[in-house]
This record gives structure tokens, C-alpha cells and sequence, in this order.
């Protein structure tokens, strides 16, 4: 399982950024800022059939979910196990509800009800789903159906299906879930921007040792490595009228583990927006 730790901002456009924010706080890890430079561009996920060595050079191997951890502190919602599972080619599925001004969604894979009850900024577990393409249906619990998409579930990795809104209603969005291999010293660090009014953010830890720069919407960056420790995550609006912190809070990077930051709307007003930070790591 994993942690997942929320931030979230209950300021109008008009309000001080700093006021009434509620605060769940998890762990995560980065390198030094010397090897951001470095950093590639992307981290794939680990063979989870053999160990994964420290430092070793980045692989397109498989995960399970015998072997992948994604640690939340608040419980995730339970998904059904297993999806058109009569085959060991599979992958690994868990849903997001990043949508502003909706009830709780219903989830469906191929008409199948995979998650009930999915509020705002809740996260479900992992399931596993047969590794082809599928048909995600998001609905309301009056059985109003929203969107209805498919997806594309990899072979032997982890995936996240985001529902956020869009300019047009609602959308859903597919997210690699990748282990990371900085060692035992080392955490992987990335930002994804699901805020439809806040289309740019600025996240930094520790005032500028790691920096992500006008995070587009819908955009997720690359993993960047950062020493283990406690940070200060501050997130901005990359509004050049407005350089006010909008989120803060502590965090602690561990070795070994990759740590995606989500931002998005509990509500559809500028500065309106919540964080949720999620830990994923390999299980030894």
C-alpha cells in the first residue's frame, strides 16, 4: 500500500493563500540538486521477477503487485482485485478523483464495477487488470454516466487514471507509476498539475533545492532525485501578479521511493486547489 498526504488550500481569489489550510503530510525522496542535472527523463519501472540494485541503470522491466507499494496515509478506496485476471499478462490500475463540483463518481472497467464512492482527492488501491486496452466508465451513483474512454493497461507496470476536469466537463488521464532507483539515500521527486484554474504552479522544496517551474496543466514532469530527509514543500501559482505561497507543509524523502505531487481543484476558483502527495515504493 502506500501513503498519500493532502494540502489544501479553502482561500477565495480575494482571501489571504495562508488561511484555513488542512494538512496530511507523507513521506518521499530526492538526490541533490548537483544531480538534477542529471536526472532522466523518465524512470522506468523495475523487473519485480529479480532484485533491483542500487544506482543500476534505468529498465523497461516489469512490476507486480506482489512487489509495488504505494503508501497513503489515509485508508484508499478498495478496488475488486482482480479484471479479466484468467491470464499472468496483467497490469496494475488505480483510480484518482481530482474532479471539482461532483458528486462521488462510480468507476467501471468494461462494465464491471471497479470502485464505489470515489469522492474528491480520494485514491483507490491498486487492482489488477488484464493488460490490453479497456473501457473505463465514470459515473454518478444515480447512474448518470459522465465519460466513458479506453485505456491502454501496460504489461507488468502501474498505472494511475486520473479523473479531472476539463474545459469541456470531465476527463481522464493515464499516469505511469514508476519505481524509483536512487538508493537507499535517494528519493525520486515529480509534479503533476491537474488544476484547471491554476493552468501554471511553481513547486519548490526548501525555498529552491528542488524546483519545478511552471508546471502546465495536465502536464507531469520528469522524476528528479533529491537526498532523503524533511523538506518544505511550498506550491505557487505561476501567475506573474501573484508570487503568494498558496500550500506548505513538511515532508520527509525516503530512500527508494518515488513521490508524485498532484495538484487540482476542490473547487472550480482560482487558488481554490489541493494537494495530494503520494509515496510509491518496491516492496524488499
Amino acid at each position: 500500500m502506500g501513503i498519500i498526504y493532502y494540502m489544501q488550500n479553502d482561500t477565495t481569489q480575494n482571501q489571504s493563500p495562508d488561511s484555513n489550510q488542512e494538512v496530511n503530510t507523507s513521506p518521499s525522496d530526492t538526490r541533490d540538486e548537483q544531480d538534477n542535472q542529471d536526472t532522466p527523463s523518465n524512470i522506468p519501472a523495475p523487473d519485480l521477477n529479480e532484485d533491483w540494485p542500487l544506482k543500476q541503470n534505468p529498465s523497461e522491466n516489469s512490476d507486480t503487485d506482489e512487489h509495488w507499494t504505494s503508501v497513503i496515509t489515509v485508508f484508499p478506496k478498495p478496488i475488486i482485485p482482480c479484471y479479466f485476471c484468467n491470464t499472468s499478462e496483467y497490469g496494475l490500475v488505480r483510480f484518482l478523483n481530482a474532479a471539482a463540483g461532483y458528486d462521488p463518481f462510480q468507476i467501471y472497467i468494461n462494465k464491471q464495477l471497479a470502485v464505489n464512492g470515489l469522492d474528491n482527492g480520494d485514491m483507490s488501491q491498486y487492482g489488477r487488470v488484464s493488460a490490453k486496452t479497456q473501457t473505463v466508465t465514470v459515473q454518478g451513483e444515480n447512474g448518470y454516466v459522465y465519460l466513458e474512454k479506453q485505456i491502454d493497461v501496460p504489461l507488468g507496470k502501474a498505472i494511475t487514471v486520473a479523473v479531472f476536469n476539463s474545459d469541456t466537463g470531465l476527463e481522464i488521464m493515464e499516469i505511469m507509476d514508476m519505481y524509483c532507483n536512487g538508493g537507499i539515500n535517494t528519493g525520486c521527486f515529480r509534479v503533476c498539475n491537474l488544476s484547471i484554474t491554476n493552468r501554471k504552479v511553481n513547486v519548490f522544496l526548501n525555498g529552491g533545492v528542488l524546483t519545478f517551474k511552471e508546471v502546465d496543466y495536465k502536464e507531469v514532469t520528469a522524476f528528479k532525485y533529491q537526498k532523503i530527509g524533511f523538506y518544505l514543500v511550498s506550491v505557487m501559482s505561476s501567475n506573474a501578479q501573484s508570487e503568494n505561497i498558496l500550500l506548505s507543509s513538511n515532508l520527509y524523502i525516503r530512500g527508494n521511493a518515488s513521490y508524485t505531487l498532484y495538484v487540482f481543484n476542490w473547487s472550480n476558483t482560482m487558488n481554490a486547489i489541493r494537494i495530494l502527495i503520494v509515496e510509491d515504493r518496491r516492496n524488499n
